[in-house]
């Protein structure tokens, strides 16, 4: 921060920390901020644990031997250490510098464990689906083996960046169709000439994922879901069963041939997190014991060529489910912490304290407008060293700090305010909190919405109060939680015209197609979770592809009574507000009783434009402005799949020895993809 420039008046900073404490953000991580840029990295604290990390993907990446080629780190992360601080700050390093590629797993995630194969191969796909620098991680492989493919053939060719490819796929798909010729049969043809001993059809679907038009079913597929046998067909893909214990039985063997394959191409870095789960599997073992047994089939499984670029499996632990597993399994321990010993996430010392005040509050000044007399103002040194002795979390010390800046405020001369007006005061202050950075997740709007809608069944004023026709009368979680996977939040329990009511409401902000995908699923599953009709909450400039299979539950969702509401910043920013002057009600001197009094708060519940439309009746109409591009574009009837040139399911070692037509076809595709 430019410390030259004149000081902001001490009053102005002041009553900016007053209005808006930077330190009352919520302190716990959630698995989509590991993916999102919403929050501050302080790199000192715990420095060690990410350097140990990359410090083995270096080692792997570059052993001579195939069987040094994967090794694993375990970290022992007490809660509130700051250890989603540090995945992030592995998966922003890893795509920043273009290292490899980052697949996290959040076993809290996974609702029922004795499908675990087949929860970490989706996993993996929606890892992999994640965007940067305009492209998925997806197909930054599929460019790099089109690229091997290309050079191969002609060391001097020109090959394109991932983001170039994908803008000319889908075009030169069509001409290449219409010569009656299968451009992803012929890539693969060649990438697989040179690694004759890889699924034909996983290289297939990662190559489809370069389609921005059926890109998203390949990764359906990749994900172990099943495609229609329209869809299916088009992409030369068997179809996945549908028996989930047949599909997880499946994964085992998927799960190890898809990490071992990405990794030629780039470092895998998998991350398991969030082992802590109550959840058992049906022979009733625990999750760490579940992941870690996981863990190790994967050490002993993943296959690596000399050239390969290396796996590393993290797994993050409680420190004392670690000392439970050590006890019970000494030889999968060893396989779980190959690289080194166990690297433990340590509280925060005076200087990783003093780094994180700076960070958090050099970030608020700079919205503000405003300029400290100093970086960590109006903190003083002395009172961080004092506090730090106590080597306290990294979540502790945020809420310290929330805690302390509250108490300097209180020096501050003010005219006394009633009950009233300090609600008020509070309400709007908090109102400038929230941005549109906050709706980059679903828990913060779910959460904001579950309060409210909460607080609509339980306060006596409103308890027999219609809104939009309808009588709120509780809040339910959505269970089965094993089939759901937290893709709906929760459930409004109420009555319509006299009518019993149950809406589902799943709060969806993801920008890729599969986790759409999957939450439209859980609400058109009206049986399943008990649902009169799902309502999807999501902003509408979150468009939904008219290519994804979710533009057609979408229409499946108007049709089953159900809607899509809009997220918008200004509606659900009230609501946000609200639900924090609740939570910091002490900071006000006002209890939860004296808020739940307040006229203000009723009138804000009811009439909040929100509320009302997603208890309103839906009007049975699609959302054009919610979507974008094209419809799906099928093949022209007159053209059969049959008669392209490469049949998959006779793709053997007999179909791949013919060098001079590999080498006949890379060099068309070369020009081609050159023009």
């Amino acid at each position: 921060m430019p410390f030259s420039q004149t000081a902001s008046a001490e009053s102005a900073i002041l009553v900016a920390l007053d209005a808006n404490n930077p330190f009352e953000k919520p302190p716990v991580v959630r698995a989509q901020n590991i993916w999102g840029e919403s929050f501050p990295d302080v790199p000192s604290i715990n420095a060690k644990a990410s350097d140990t990390l990359f410090e083995a993907a270096s080692q792997v990446r570059e052993a001579d031997s195939s069987l040094e080629k994967v090794t694993s780190i375990v970290f022992l992360a007490d809660k509130g250490t700051g250890k989603s601080h540090v995945l992030k700050r592995i998966r922003r390093r890893l795509q920043a510098a273009s290292e490899g590629v980052f697949i996290y797993a959040s076993a809290d995630k996974y609702g029922n464990p004795s499908l675990i194969n087949l929860l970490f191969q989706q996993s993996i796909a929606e890892s992999l689906e994640q965007r940067c620098g305009g492209v998925t991680q997806w197909q930054e492989i599929a460019a790099l083996m089109v690229a091997e493919a290309v050079r191969i053939n002609n060391p001097g060719a020109k090959t394109l960046a991932a983001k170039d490819l994908v803008a000319k796929f889908d075009k030169l798909y069509l001409s290449r169709y219409k010569q009656e010729k299968d451009l992803v049969g012929e890539l693969v043809r060649a990438i697989r000439w040179l690694k004759p001993s890889t699924d034909v059809y996983l290289l297939r679907a990662i190559v489809w994922t370069l389609s921005e038009e059926r890109g998203h079913l390949a990764v359906k597929w990749l994900a172990g879901e099943q495609l229609t046998s329209r869809d299916a067909d088009e992409l030369r893909l068997p179809e996945n069963d549908k028996s989930e214990g047949a599909v997880n039985a499946a994964a085992a063997l998927t799960i190890v041939n898809l990490v071992s394959l990405i990794a030629e191409y780039k470092s895998v870095i998998v991350c398991f997190d969030e082992l802590d789960s109550s959840v058992l599997d049906e022979s009733g073992y625990t999750m760490p014991f579940i992941i870690v047994n996981l863990v190790k089939r994967l050490f002993d499984s993943i296959v690596q060529s000399e050239n390969a670029k290396g796996v590393v499996l993290l797994t993050s632990i409680l420190p004392g489910d670690w000392r439970k597993l050590r006890s019970g399994r000494e030889a999968a321990v060893e396989r779980i912490s190959a690289y080194c010993d166990p690297v433990g996430l340590i509280n925060l010392n005076e200087n990783n304290a003093k780094d994180l005040c700076a960070l958090t509050l050099k970030s608020f000044y700079e919205k503000k407008g405003l300029v400290p007399p100093n970086s960590i103002y109006p903190f003083v040194e002395e009172e961080i060293a004092a506090f730090s002795k106590g080597r306290p979390s990294a979540r502790e010390t945020l809420q310290w700090f929330a805690k302390q800046l509250n108490e300097k405020l209180k020096s501050i001369e003010q005219i006394p305010l009633s009950p009233t007006e300090r609600f008020v005061k509070a309400y709007q202050n908090a109102l400038e909190q929230f941005s549109l950075e906050d709706l980059e997740t679903n828990e913060v709007g779910a959460s904001a919405l579950q309060f409210c809608f909460l607080k609509l069944a339980s306060l006596s004023s409103l308890k027999d109060k219609q809104i939009e026709g309808v009588v709120v009368r509780s809040v339910e979680e959505v269970t089965p939680k094993y089939k759901n996977n937290d893709r709906l939040q929760f459930k409004i329990v109420g009555e319509e015209s006299g009518d019993p009511v149950v809406i589902g409401v799943g709060v969806m902000q993801e920008t890729h197609g599969l986790s759409v995908g999957a939450g439209f699923r859980r609400l058109l599953d009206t049986e399943t979770f008990g649902l009169s009709r799902g309502c999807l909450v999501r902003s509408r400039d979150r468009k939904i592809k008219r290519c994804w299979d979710s533009y057609e539950y979408y229409h499946q969702l108007i049709a089953n009574g159900g809607e899509w509401v809009d997220l918008a910043l200004e509606d659900i920013r009230p609501l946000l507000a609200l639900q924090y002057v609740y939570e910091h009600h002490e900071k006000f001197d006002l209890t939860h009783k004296r808020l739940d009094y307040f006229a203000f708060t009723r009138d804000l519940l009811q009439n909040n434009p929100l509320i009302k439309e997603i208890l309103s009746r839906p009007e049975g109409q699609v959302v054009e402005e919610g979507l974008e591009g094209e419809e799906l574009q099928r093949p022209s009837e007159d053209i059969s799949l049959e008669d392209l040139t490469l049949d998959l399911s006779q793709s053997t070692a007999d179909d791949l020895v013919d060098d001079a037509e590999v080498q006949s076809e890379m060099n068309e595709l070369t020009e081609a993809l050159s023009a």
